[in-house]
């Protein structure tokens, strides 16, 4: 899949959560587009056409809403933590998260 986060999963990139949690990782949306049969949301895109605003549709991954992000987070348990000023800090390498989120959300959206 060529997207922005497959790029930086393949650099090998870091995941830098300052001040919020997993339920706001868009890592996690990534990682469940890789999960077969994963949840979708019909979302609508302005987009201008010869000077007209006309509005697009595309298949997309679902919201979480907290359901199952937040669980993944936390099952993972590898993240370097740190408190700066009074935000909780986290640092989490991409590519063995994004290989445990997929499989993990897997089982999860299984039931």
């Amino acid at each position: 899949m060529a997207s922005p986060f497959s790029r930086l999963y393949d650099l090998k990139a870091q995941i830098v959560l300052l001040g919020v949690g997993h339920n706001r990782n868009s890592f996690l949306h990534h990682a469940e587009s890789l999960v077969p049969g994963h949840r979708t949301k019909l979302r609508r895109f302005p987009y201008v056409v010869e000077g007209q605003r006309v509005w697009l549709e595309a298949q997309d991954v679902g919201n979480d809403n907290d359901t199952h992000f937040p669980r993944v987070g936390a099952d993972w348990g590898q993240s370097r933590q740190q408190v700066i000023g009074r935000a909780r800090c986290e640092l989490v390498d991409a590519v063995p998260f994004i290989d445990f989120a997929k499989k993990r959300l897997a089982q999860l959206l299984r039931g």
